[in-house]
């Protein structure tokens, strides 16, 4: 029983940490709308570093936002190869869904 609780709280953690939308990527070049602001995103930069940040303005070459710690921070557009939307909504139903598929469905 140990061995089934431990597997199924790292299946939980596993939908938790992949829950998340991409909202621009290579296949979806970066738009002005592609953002929504006041929400929290993790940016993928060209360099590979990543940034976490709340989005407060976007311009013509800029995203302006600011990081868990309070800092401000300016990333351009052309510097961004992914940002992903955390999805908390969808997340809880998929680790419902699971949890009912496994309680409930005979195995």
């Amino acid at each position: 029983m140990k061995r089934l609780y431990s597997i199924f709280v790292l299946g939980a953690v596993l939908l938790l940490a992949s829950c998340q939308t991409r909202v621009v990527s290579l296949d979806k070049p970066f738009e002005r709308n592609a953002l929504e602001l006041y929400q929290k995103y993790t940016f993928q930069l060209n360099d590979a570093s990543i940034v976490k940040m709340e989005v407060l303005r976007i311009d013509s070459e800029n995203v302006y936002g600011k990081t868990k710690d309070g800092s401000q921070v300016v990333i351009k557009q052309s510097d961004i190869r992914e940002a992903r939307k955390l999805d908390i909504l969808s997340s809880v139903a998929v680790v419902l869904a699971a949890v009912a598929a496994v309680i409930f469905v005979p195995i």
